[in-house]
C-alpha cells in the first residue's frame, strides 16, 4: 500500500529530552581545536612544564645526577613544588595563546553566521550552549594542567616509593586547575559574545590576558604596593595557588583576595554573558 493510500497520521509519541544536550557542542569544539594548524605544536609546548617537572622528581631519587638542582630542592616543600607547577609563568602563557587561536571563534562565529536559531530550534537552551562552549575551554586547559598534576603526583610516588597525603596539596592540585580554568573560560567567552570580528576578540583578550600584566607592574613601581598585582591575571593565579596550596603568598597582600577577586569576577562573566546571549538570540530572530 502506498503513502497516498494509506494516508498521514499525527505523531503520537514523545520527545526524550537527553540528559547531556551540550554534548555535541563539546565533541565538535575538540575537534576543530585540534584540527588547526598549530595546535599539535602548542599542545607540545603546553606538556613541556610537566616533563621537566616529572624529570626533577625522577632526579631527586638519583643523588649522582646533579640536574633540576632548585626544583629538586622544591621536593622537600611538595606543596611549593606543586604549587610552582600549577600556576607556572610559560604554562599559563602556552595556554593563553592556545585560546586566543580558538577562543575567539567559540561565540563570535555563531553570531557571524547567525547560528543561534539553529542552536535553539533543537532541544537547548542558553545553560546547554553556554555548557557546551565552556567544556571546551575547561577541556584543553584542563588536559594540560589537572592530569599533568596528577600525574605527577602517581610518579612522584612510584619513584620516591612514599605516598605523603597532604590535605593542602591534594586541594591545591585539584582545585587551582579548576578555578582558574573557570575563571579564564567565562572571560574568554565573555569576550566572544561582543563581536562578529573574531579579530577584535582577539585583540581584546590579548590586552586583558598580557597588558594586564604590564599595567599591574607599573602601577606597583609607581605606588610601590602590591596590591596593584589584582589588576594582573598572572598574578591572581599564582597568588590564589599560594592561599590554595598554604604557602607562602607571592604578594603582599591577604592571599584569599585573590581568590574572592577570581570568584567574584567569573560569576559577574557568567551572569552577563548568559544576558548577553539572550540579547543576541532575539536580536537575530528580529533580522536586526
Amino acid at each position: 500500500m502506498t503513502i497516498r493510500e494509506k494516508g498521514y497520521y499525527n505523531w503520537e509519541g514523545q520527545l526524550s529530552r537527553s540528559p547531556f544536550p551540550w554534548l555535541p557542542i563539546f565533541f565538535n569544539g575538540i575537534k576543530m581545536v585540534f584540527k588547526q594548524k598549530y595546535s599539535k605544536m602548542l599542545f607540545g609546548l603546553a606538556l613541556s612544564p610537566f616533563f621537566i617537572f616529572l624529570g626533577a622528581i625522577y632526579v631527586s631519587t638519583r643523588p649522582e645526577l646533579r640536574m633540576f638542582t632548585r626544583m629538586v630542592k622544591m621536593l622537600q616543600d611538595e606543596a611549593l613544588f606543586f604549587k610552582e607547577f600549577a600556576t607556572n609563568g610559560f604554562t599559563f602563557f602556552m595556554l593563553i595563546i592556545l585560546i586566543l587561536s580558538f577562543g575567539a571563534e567559540l561565540i563570535s562565529g555563531d553570531i557571524r553566521f547567525k547560528s543561534f536559531p539553529l542552536y535553539f530550534s533543537r532541544p537547548l537552551d542558553r545553560k546547554d550552549y553556554l555548557f557546551g562552549k565552556f567544556s571546551i575551554i575547561m577541556f584543553y586547559f584542563l588536559l594540560f594542567t589537572l592530569v599533568p598534576g596528577i600525574l605527577l603526583y602517581i610518579f612522584k610516588f612510584i619513584f620516591t616509593g612514599k605516598l605523603s597525603i597532604q590535605p593542602f596539596t591534594i586541594l591545591g592540585i585539584i582545585f587551582v586547575p579548576l578555578l582558574c580554568t573557570f575563571y579564564i573560560a567565562a572571560i574568554t567567552l565573555l569576550l566572544s559574545s561582543f563581536s562578529s570580528n573574531s579579530k577584535y576578540v582577539k585583540i581584546m583578550m590579548f590586552l586583558i590576558y598580557f597588558i594586564s600584566d604590564a599595567i599591574a607592574n607599573i602601577l606597583f613601581q609607581i605606588f610601590k604596593t602590591d596590591y596593584f598585582h589584582i589588576l594582573s591575571m598572572k598574578s591572581l593565579i599564582q597568588q590564589v595557588g599560594s592561599f590554595l596550596f598554604n604557602t607562602n603568598p607571592q604578594y603582599d597582600y591577604p592571599a584569599w583576595l585573590s581568590l574572592a577577586v577570581i570568584a567574584l569576577t567569573s560569576l559577574g562573566a557568567c551572569t552577563l554573558l548568559y544576558k548577553r546571549i539572550g540579547k543576541l538570540e532575539a536580536q537575530i530572530e528580529s533580522g536586526n
